[in-house]
């Protein structure tokens, strides 16, 4: 609930990476989904229902320092290269004024795909890189986990 109007701006976030706060992000955005399908039989309507598979992804574009940065821990942890690194997770904190901290967790992340570079005459963000990733684990959205562990109550 916003405080005398006051909504989240880009202002009152802050994004945790594997090399600290991203002071150079530019953006960030991030999904998740799991696809329910109608089941039927004898008639029209559906008699029940199945799931396909959990899948969460995500974007993010940095400015080049923070970009060379990120390629730098991902090469360190990995095979040497940007696309063997070990998973890593993504924390990004929301907060305003007299309300409480909001915190998404997105772990065991791995880069899928790298965008950016060059650019023209009269561009004034050239150095922007934008990455693309794949959430292996559930995101955990504030207080609030998108998925359980599998596990059944007994």
């Amino acid at each position: 609930m916003p405080i005398n109007g006051k909504e989240y701006d880009w202002e009152d976030m802050s994004v945790m990476g594997p090399t600290g706060v991203l002071a150079g992000i530019k953006e960030i955005k991030y999904e998740d989904e799991q696809p329910v399908s109608a089941k039927y039989g004898k008639g029209a309507k559906p008699r029940a229902y199945g799931r396909g598979n959990y899948s969460a992804s995500g974007t993010m574009a940095l400015y080049r320092d923070e970009s060379e940065k990120l390629d730098a821990h991902c090469v360190s942890t990995g095979g040497g290269n940007i696309y063997d690194h070990k998973p890593f997770t993504i924390v990004v904190g929301y907060a305003n004024p007299d309300q409480p901290e909001i915190i998404d967790t997105l772990k065991s992340c791995k880069l899928s795909k790298k965008t950016g570079g060059g650019g023209s005459q009269g561009d004034d963000e050239v150095s922007v890189i934008t990455y693309e990733f794949t959430i292996l684990e559930p995101i955990q959205w504030g207080n609030n986990p998108a998925k359980g562990d599998g596990s059944l109550a007994v």
